[in-house]
């Protein structure tokens, strides 16, 4: 029986890292400001010969909802900044003002919002796959042990309801997720 728990646990605790990064993953899908500022701050800038984050190199203003800032600490660098963020190929070109790096968001069109919706349903069906493939996993580390018939199916069972309470709660964030790209 305390095999039987080690592995409940670790299906819950492998489930939960999937779903924390199918939420990461989905709130980082840009729609403004906001949601594009943690992709920023990863961005790895070379300057001095070597490579940092953006977040080291510079202040991340947000002025509204669809516009941003980058103040350098050093306006020596604002060029390898810039170059940076246009590698990464957001969708968006920085405008170098000088001082500072301002970027102007896109809105996007209803076309742009159907395309982001069919990428997050992407997503979501490739987590729900790599959730019932713990699930599979699991299940044959039951059938492994040496127990009875009616613990195995017991312990089976239980995965199962681990196994669809996951998938229910990436469909509400999917839909939560899908709710919030068609509000205008």
């Amino acid at each position: 029986m305390d095999e039987l728990n080690k592995i409940f646990f670790s299906c819950k605790e492998d489930m939960k890292k999937i779903f924390k990064n199918f939420q990461k993953d989905l709130h980082y899908l840009r729609l403004g400001s906001n949601s594009i500022l943690p992709i920023l701050e990863k961005i790895k800038v070379k300057c001095y010969d070597s490579f940092f984050p953006l977040i080291e190199l510079a202040n991340i203003s947000i002025i509204d909802n669809m516009n941003l800032n980058i103040h350098p600490w050093d306006r020596s660098i604002i060029s390898h900044i810039d170059k940076a963020i246009i590698n990464e190929n957001l969708g968006f070109i920085p405008t170098n003002k000088g001082e500072y790096l301002h970027i102007n968001l896109p809105i996007i069109t209803e076309e742009g919002r159907k395309n982001l919706i069919k990428k997050i349903k992407l997503i979501t069906e490739k987590t729900k796959i790599f959730i019932r493939n713990k699930r599979k996993k699991n299940n044959q580390y039951i059938k492994k042990l040496k127990i009875s018939e009616d613990l195995s199916k017991k312990g089976e069972n239980y995965i199962q309801k681990i196994t669809n309470n996951y998938i229910k709660n990436i469909d509400i964030f999917f839909l939560l997720k899908k709710k919030e790209i068609l509000k205008i």
